[in-house]
């Protein structure tokens, strides 16, 4: 491969990374992170309340439950408590 060949692609290649550098904003300065940029976007937004809702039901469906203690046909608990002193 001829050098100049190898010079023309590195400083297309070199271009093309300035150009999305500065498509990003890195190049100028400090950019906000995303998350505070859409930080309030969904605020009193009642389907955004209704998703967040729904995803908290869909996670807590993974949950184990507790275990129910089964009672006597007389309705005492099988298991004894301590006996006080």
């Amino acid at each position: 491969m001829a050098s100049v060949d190898l010079e023309q692609r590195v400083a297309a290649l070199e271009a093309d990374v300035a150009r999305l550098k500065a498509e990003l904003g890195t190049v100028s300065g400090k950019q906000d992170p995303w998350w505070e940029e859409i930080a309030g976007t969904f605020a009193n937004d009642p389907a955004f309340e209704e998703a967040m809702r729904l995803g908290r039901k869909w996670r807590d469906s993974f949950k184990p439950r507790p275990l129910k203690k089964k009672k006597k046909a007389d309705g005492r608990s099988r298991h004894r408590s301590p006996k006080s002193p």
